[in-house]
């Protein structure tokens, strides 16, 4: 699993020396935001080109990339803070990047044009420590003239970052510095170390600059465990530990620089993920990815995390809305089950009241209850409660009256009782989606179907009416306001205007025969891929449990024994059996012998002439996926 791992003090000096080098003298062409975190500088160079510097403030994680060419469009409504910058960096040239040592700061010195001609010096301070990143302005008496995020005292006590108000640097780390390291003994280096703290701990704590993962480096190069008891180390050891950290320093020292993406895995293997991207060589991960560059490296490996929280934070979004909705239905569903049982008992009611009119010579009046022979089944008795304050005939007629209020709530309960199920069924089978989902293209076809179905789905009370019909003219008592519309009028409804957002095509793949499967990526492509399929193709899908319907295109050939096991196999990756249990039970037919009920929630079909086969999941990623059109 990647790890959350943030730039540290080295990279940062690496980064801006590297800067330095290849934007100096560029030029501000364009400055833009992406999101309220993203700032985009458009910078051009007649030796590098145009190049597009990306610096994301965001608390949870600073960013930063550099992108050959245009880069991407900021905000069609450009933030407060893009409009200072625009007024006073426009057309200014970049003459400086620098690094204070060991600090996650970079400081980028413009020479600009003021409103009376002359030239001034401001400088864009990007402090990419998470928490309290910010990007900060200041003019050449180090004066603060805007910054993205505004600090005051309520949030800071200790430091201001707001304008008119003098710059003033986070506080510095009370470390030694790399220079410092060198010269110094195993002694003078960890005499800072507290009882209890790791070997790796004391590593990254005892140097400026270094992050958590370079002190787990050292302990590596030291033969050391990096969660061993510093305090248990002999004098060897913390020799052996010292002599690591003095290493990683002489690399620092004389640039022997080795820019990387470490990876989980090796680089073919398809499910490798990203540690870190590092400038020192880290021995400890065997598995890198190695760049010339090392703006390359965090561009790349910066772009892999934004794709992957984007993808979690979507993941969670969606887990979260669905597993709601379920509770909801889920409650629904017992209140509706109880009408349904309290339903049933109108039978009974109106076998009451016939007994009570046909015994009613027989019942005293004030009577609370009274025991009646059955006269359609002679063994059987009745106990008939009474309300002593009626006569027997109104008894009989309360009984008629409660039969007919349950026939009633019978009918009706048992609409949305199937209701309930059939919603149930279809919320079980999103949520297995999102589990299995393999990409930000799986999560938005499901987010794009469950948006649609629930824009306008039936409601029970006025209040929450769809927008069509809320408010509108006409007669209360319409047929058209009394029956709601169907699930096919509200998707057609709901659809409107939503040309070019439809999510991307459905899974394909390239069996080991030549055969393509597709895989469906949510109930709409799995009733849209039903739709396009040839009636020779082969349609498969996990019996009793929700998943993907995939689907042989035969092109009119006879399909192979392995195609189908491959078929069947990832039928079961893409369903509730599980990716890591047994054989399931898989379901399989030609394409005719597939039909949609009228009416049915997408993804629900009937089947027939069907067989069964057992079947292993199967990792689609061992096979070649086809080309998305």
């Amino acid at each position: 699993m990647a790890e959350r791992a943030n730039m540290d003090g080295i990279t940062a000096g690496a980064l801006s020396r590297e800067l330095h080098d290849h934007l100096t003298d560029s030029l501000v062409d364009r400055i833009a935001m992406t999101d309220r975190h993203t700032l985009v500088l458009h910078l051009y160079s007649q030796k590098e080109g145009r190049r597009a510097l990306m610096l994301g403030a965001n608390p949870s994680r600073p960013v930063f990339a550099l992108i050959r060419g245009s880069g991407p469009s900021g905000l069609t409504t450009p933030p407060s803070f893009v409009m200072f910058l625009r007024k006073h960096l426009r057309r200014a040239r970049l003459k400086e990047v620098s690094s204070p040592p060991g600090e996650r700061i970079i400081h980028f010195l413009f020479h600009a044009i003021d409103e009376l001609g002359d030239e001034r010096k401001l400088k864009l301070i990007f402090e990419c420590m998470p928490r309290t990143t910010n990007l900060i302005v200041v003019n050449e008496q180090n004066v603060i003239l805007n910054a993205l995020r505004h600090i005051d005292q309520s949030i800071n006590r200790t430091r201001e970052v707001l304008p008119a108000h003098p710059y003033s640097a986070p506080p510095k780390q009370n470390r030694r510095s790399v220079t410092d390291c060198l010269s110094m003994s195993h002694h003078e280096l960890f005499a800072q170390a507290k009882q209890g703290d790791r070997v790796s701990h004391v590593a990254f704590r005892t140097i400026t600059g270094f992050s958590p993962i370079l002190g787990v480096e050292a302990a590596y190069r030291a033969e050391l465990q990096p969660d061993r008891l510093f305090s248990l180390l002999s004098e060897s050891e913390r020799m052996r530990l010292a002599d690591a950290l003095k290493s990683i320093c002489r690399e620092i020292q004389d640039c022997s620089f080795a820019p990387a993406i470490y990876l989980t895995a090796p680089i073919e293997s398809k499910e490798n993920e990203q540690i870190t991207a590092h400038v020192i060589p880290l021995t400890h991960l065997p598995y890198k990815k190695s760049f010339d560059y090392l703006t390359d490296a965090l561009s790349e490996h910066n772009t892999y995390m934004y794709k992957r929280d984007a993808f979690l934070r979507l993941q969670i979004s969606l887990t979260k809305r669905i597993g709601e909705h379920i509770k909801r239905t889920a409650r629904k569903r017992e209140l509706h089950a109880d009408d349904v049982a309290e339903g049933k008992t109108a039978e009974l009611d109106k076998l009451k009241g016939e007994l009570i009119l046909a015994y009613i010579y027989m019942i005293p009046g004030g009577a609370h209850k009274i025991v009646l022979d059955n006269y359609y089944e002679p063994v059987e008795k009745v106990l008939c409660e009474l309300d002593p304050t009626l006569s027997p005939a109104d008894n009989a007629a309360r009984y008629f009256r409660r039969a007919k209020r349950n026939e009633r709530r019978l009918t009706v309960a048992s609409k949305l009782l199937e209701r309930d199920l059939e919603e149930l069924l279809w919320l079980d089978s999103l949520a297995v989606a999102v589990r299995r989902a393999e990409s930000y293209d799986d999560l938005l076809a499901i987010d794009h179907e469950y948006s649609v179905k629930t824009a306008c789905s039936p409601k029970t009370s006025r209040d929450t009416e769809c927008p069509e019909d809320a408010g509108s003219p006409g007669k209360p008592a319409s047929k058209s306001r009394r029956r709601g519309k169907t699930y096919a009028e509200s998707r057609r409804k709901s659809n409107k205007g939503k040309a070019g957002e439809a999510p991307a095509p459905p899974r394909s793949f390239m069996s080991s025969d030549g055969f393509v499967i597709f895989a469906g990526r949510n109930n709409f492509q799995n009733e849209s891929l039903l739709r396009q399929a040839r009636k020779d193709d082969w349609w498969f899908h996990v019996r009793h449990m929700p998943g993907s319907h995939v689907i042989i295109a035969t092109e009119g050939k006879d399909v192979p024994a392995t195609t189908f096991t491959e078929a069947a196999g990832i039928a079961v990756w893409y369903s509730g059996a599980g990716r890591t249990g047994g054989p399931a039970e898989v379901d399989y037919c030609r394409v005719r012998d597939v039909k949609k009920p009228a009416g049915a929630l997408p993804g629900r079909v009937i089947y027939s002439q069907y067989k069964t086969i057992y079947a292993l999941p199967l990792d689609p990623a061992h096979l070649r996926q086809t080309p998305q059109p």
